[in-house]
């Protein structure tokens, strides 16, 4: 029946498949996925309740008396009106000569302040009287002391005498940024995606390799005791043999972790309905809309059709690599107390990459991109969030996943003829058997 490399892989990949993917799987798949449903839905509801409270935070102050005993003249609160118009939609100031007792007991009506600004040695103090008959909370106060400043500063320099030119100049904000000559400027939530996206992707592959993986090994190894193996690898080829088990748990992998995104994505989508339709008409999903900018700023190629596809096929390549690498370290074990050493190493390799690609871009920016990319250790971690970022073409993702792709096919090449070596040479080194056969 032996006839090419992978002859028999497929009948190898249907029976493993089914083995991994009965039981407590499907219990695992479908509870965790639920939970991640409720969490995508809950996401995009508390963002529309936070923007709903945000948005209808309106204040109860009517009046506000001004006691003005400072050197500021024109003092003026224009701004205030204008830029907060439905926090304050019935606000009112008026100037007055009295002092705050006097102020104090003639107010009769409910919701007024009295606002005592005067010089200080060290500037100007501004203070916020509350009548004794009034229902105002020091929330509603401290709030408006905060939205007031700009006004204060503006009134305080056109008393200076300084031109309405001069004194845009003057109030405008200076925000500081750091960026190379190549790079285009970006938003804050962009800046959040870019930095959040691969982290959550990298975490993503790092567990699923590192817990698929050990069992990976541990199944490797066990079964090399069994006498159907043997009788197996007489059906045929050692390199078919791990690449369908090898393979069938990848898919096993692959399919869980999709169905958990899908379920999650669609939470956040419902969620997103939900919040636009039942709770605040006016919500804005804030990651929605940083997706679309980010999509523009990379002239489509951020989350396209392609990048996913691309993307998809780049983390099954990653993540069969390092389960190839697990089979190829737990081929090396000839007893079954001798798996959890060989693990360990596979255990090292993953982390290392991991951390490395963690670690490395922290030190010196983008000099470690190319190499990251290249080495397939790194190469399963990062390349897949920089192909839906838009941080490498198409084209330069594809040659990259090629890259890792032929690395996965020598480890199982040397992961077979190792399995085979220890299941029917009983420990002859890999080397003598390579040379054995050359003569």
């Amino acid at each position: 029946m032996k006839s090419g490399n992978f002859t028999g892989w497929r009948s190898v990949f249907t029976f493993t498949f089914a083995q991994d993917t009965k039981g407590r799987y499907k219990k695992t798949t479908i509870g965790v996925g639920l939970a991640f449903l409720i969490v995508g839905a809950l996401i995009s509801i508390i963002m529309a309740l936070v923007q709903k409270s945000d948005g209808e935070t309106v204040s109860p102050i009517n009046t506000v008396y001004v006691i003005n005993n400072s050197d500021i003249k024109d003092l003026s609160f224009d701004s205030l009106s204008n830029q907060n118009k439905d926090k304050y939609p019935s606000i009112s100031f008026e100037n007055t000569d009295k002092d705050e007792i006097a102020v104090s007991n003639s107010i009769n009506e409910d919701n007024n302040l009295i606002l005592k600004i005067e010089n200080k040695d060290e500037g100007f103090n501004v203070s916020a009287i509350i009548p004794n008959n009034s229902s105002l909370s020091n929330g509603d106060v401290s709030d408006l002391l905060d939205d007031l400043s700009n006004s204060i500063e503006e009134s305080k320099l056109i008393s200076s005498g300084i031109s309405p030119q001069m004194l845009a100049i003057a109030m405008s904000h200076v925000s500081v940024n750091k960026i190379n000559a190549s790079d285009k400027q970006q938003s804050v939530g962009e800046e959040v995606l870019n930095e959040l996206l691969p982290m959550i992707i990298s975490m993503l592959m790092y567990f699923v390799i590192l817990i698929y993986g050990m069992a990976m090994g541990n199944s490797v190894s066990v079964e090399k005791t069994s006498k159907l193996m043997e009788m197996v690898l007489t059906m045929t080829r050692p390199a078919a043999l791990i690449f369908g088990k090898v393979f069938a748990l990848t898919s096993a992998a692959i399919i869980q972790v999709l169905v958990w995104i899908g379920l999650f994505s669609g939470g956040f989508l419902l969620g997103d309905y939900v919040a636009k339709t039942a709770i605040y008409p006016e919500y804005e999903n804030v990651i929605l809309e940083v997706l679309s900018l980010l999509k523009g700023q990379t002239n489509g190629v951020a989350f396209s059709a392609g990048a996913f596809v691309l993307m998809g096929v780049t983390i099954i390549v990653g993540i069969l690599f390092y389960f190839l690498l697990a089979a190829l370290v737990g081929s090396f074990a000839q007893k079954t107390e001798e798996v959890q050493s060989y693990m360990g190493i596979f255990t090292i390799l993953s982390v290392a990459g991991f951390m490395a690609v963690v670690y490395l871009p922290m030190s010196d920016g983008n000099k470690w991109d190319t190499l990251l990319r290249a080495v397939p250790f790194t190469s399963a971690y990062i390349l897949p969030a920089d192909i839906l970022l838009g941080k490498v073409t198409l084209v330069s993702g594809f040659v990259y996943m090629l890259i890792l792709f032929a690395f996965a096919l020598v480890a199982v090449f040397l992961a077979g003829k190792i399995y085979m070596n220890q299941l029917f040479h009983r420990g002859e080194s890999l080397l003598s058997i390579l040379k054995r056969k050359s003569k």
